[in-house]
């Protein structure tokens, strides 16, 4: 009975006019302010991208500065390990020149993990587990690395030796394994993180013309008996 007394003032066709002008008006602001995120969300992205390739690319030339030391490491490793077959019999020359290590570049992943809870999700899933399986291998590229230097400043002990134990001569042998090992990992796993980068338009060769690295590796390494 309440109904027949609720009238609008200009009736209920003009009433229904009205609501639809408000209702359409509200879908017209939330479909323009979807478009303006949208819009906003891929720039975001854009720029986002923008600065992981940089980083990426920086990162895998430093990568590519470490594999370029190999030879020179390869090198130094024959030599300890023909001073070490020397002393497997108890005796050997005392080394005159330092060892020496091969230089270990660090990587950042700052931009990475700063946009990885806001942005990375925007992405699409495709490019999104591209990123992220690049992030993975220089992770691993990462740890090889602070171990190859662990194991060569252990065998800073060894620059000046004028008389090996048998444990010593031992431990040289396995720290010798050890660096060879982490420098067959190294090489083997970046050209796949090349190549799964140039998929992606990533270059670090924009990054060459580095300073020439002086690691002490490349020259002989000398002895005296």
């Amino acid at each position: 009975m309440r109904l027949r007394f609720l009238k609008p003032v200009n009736g209920w066709a003009g009433f229904l006019t009205e609501l639809a002008i408000v209702v359409l008006g509200v879908l017209i602001a939330l479909g323009a302010q979807q478009l303006i995120d949208n819009w906003q969300g891929k720039r975001d992205v854009a720029a986002f991208r923008s600065a992981v390739d940089t980083e990426l690319a920086q990162n895998m030339r430093a990568y590519q500065k470490r594999i370029e030391q190999s030879a020179c490491v390869a090198s130094r490793l024959d030599q300890l390990e023909a001073w070490h077959r020397e002393w497997q019999d108890g005796s050997g020359p005392t080394l005159t020149s330092t060892i020496g290590r091969p230089l270990a570049f660090s990587l950042n992943f700052d931009v990475w993990q700063t946009g990885s809870a806001m942005i990375v999700g925007r992405m699409p899933l495709k490019p999104r587990l591209a990123y992220a399986g690049l992030y993975s291998s220089l992770e691993t590229y990462d740890m090889l690395r602070f171990r190859e230097v662990a194991v060569w400043q252990t065998m800073y002990a060894y620059d000046g030796a004028v008389r090996l134990s048998g444990p010593e001569v031992n431990s040289l042998r396995g720290l010798i394994l050890s660096a060879r090992t982490i420098d067959r990992s190294m090489r083997i796993n970046l050209p796949g993180l090349i190549e799964e980068a140039a998929k992606l338009g990533i270059d670090p060769s924009r990054f060459e013309g580095d300073v020439p690295m002086d690691t002490g590796l490349c020259g002989p390494l000398k002895a005296r008996a």
